[in-house]
């Protein structure tokens, strides 16, 4: 498997554990159409190689991911092929919450909106001290409609809600406390490090059975997708919801 050869993510291996960092800066790590066909051919390869049993997702030193990329509204072409964008995040969040491997999210710094999609669907979530976490879609006349499943079996129905309508953003300790994130480290490195040692003692076939084991008390299934995309497609594309989108981008204010 290439470990360089992308232009939103850098690839790397160390042992039994392949780390994909979100490597857009220029964005603030949104979430682009390139950036999630990047990760899942990535996805998809290490999923054939039985010798990886730990993915560790991390983004930036100041920020994590910052959720979808508005071009992919604002742009007319890409506006026609919306639900495709939402079937390929969803898609991600599937695969992270059933793949053979122990996902980590190592996050560092700002996550808004689909990148806490990102993290809910994580295995283990270690968050250095600095991590702040917002879904302010409800401020844009959207709903974090593909985020909820996978946050609602961290957090809770009510939780998920709440973060939901208050948009505001939640600092690290209290995304301890409601469940979003597993442990708060200074040096979120060294965790994970402690992590794999853990984790490198299991095998993916044990990894694989209690992720399927687990999906099959939830909701991750074909019907929750084809809501979920349903829901953000028709609200995404909605002139109310282009408008306010296009004032933000345009003055980064909300109209």
């Amino acid at each position: 498997m290439g470990v360089n050869n992308y232009s939103t993510i850098k690839v790397s291996r160390d042992r039994a554990a392949l780390t994909i960092q979100l490597n857009l800066p220029e964005t603030a790590n949104a979430i682009s159409v390139e950036l999630m066909d990047e990760m899942m051919s990535v996805l998809l390869e290490v999923e054939k190689e039985p010798d990886i049993k730990c993915i560790i997702l991390e983004g930036l030193s100041d920020v994590f991911c910052t959720g979808m990329d508005f071009g992919n509204v604002q742009d007319e072409n890409a506006t026609a092929s919306f639900e495709d964008y939402a079937n390929k995040y969803y898609d991600i969040l599937a695969f992270l919450s059933l793949c053979s491997k122990a996902v980590i999210a190592k996050v560092t710094g700002k996550v808004l909106a689909g990148g806490i999609g990102l993290v809910a669907a994580s295995d283990i979530v270690i968050a250095g001290e600095e991590a702040v976490f917002a879904l302010p879609e409800a401020l844009f006349g959207l709903l974090p409609a593909c985020v909820m499943p996978f946050l609602i079996r961290r957090t809770g129905v009510q939780k998920a809600q709440w973060m939901s309508l208050m948009t505001q953003a939640v600092d690290v300790e209290r995304a301890l406390q409601i469940g979003l994130v597993d442990e708060v480290s200074k040096t979120p490195a060294d965790s994970v490090r402690r992590c794999l040692l853990r984790l490198g003692r299991l095998e993916t076939g044990t990894i694989k059975e209690l992720k399927n084991y687990t999906s099959k008390l939830w909701l991750i299934n074909e019907e929750t997708r084809q809501l979920a995309v349903s829901k953000i497609s028709s609200l995404a594309l909605s002139e109310k919801v282009r408008q306010t989108i296009g004032g933000f981008i345009s003055n980064g204010k909300l109209i």
